[in-house]
């Protein structure tokens, strides 16, 4: 395979800000930090574990730290149907 071939198979990383492309995740984490102002641990837009307090990126991922090292509490949130809120209290 050529350079060139390997480097299709490259996924981009995507600033959750902006949506923009990047190569790598440093070069995605160094552009939000000039661009946006704050690193991505800085963000206001994070969600907060109600049970241990640790932020995420994501919905997505907040259930996911919930299924997997709060799993009692993930079974409650299922059957009261779940409600989630970013990290700054929107």
């Amino acid at each position: 395979m050529t350079q060139q071939t390997l480097g299709e198979f490259n996924s981009t990383i995507g600033c959750p800000s902006c949506s923009r492309e990047f190569e790598t995740k440093k070069a995605m984490r160094v552009h939000h930090a000039q661009v946006h102002g704050k690193s991505l641990t800085q963000r206001d837009d994070r969600y907060r574990c109600s049970v241990c307090g640790r932020e995420v990126n994501t919905e997505r991922g907040l259930m996911n730290h919930l299924a997997k090292i709060h799993p009692d509490t993930w079974d409650d949130l299922q059957d009261d149907g779940v409600v989630l809120e970013l990290a700054n209290g929107e």
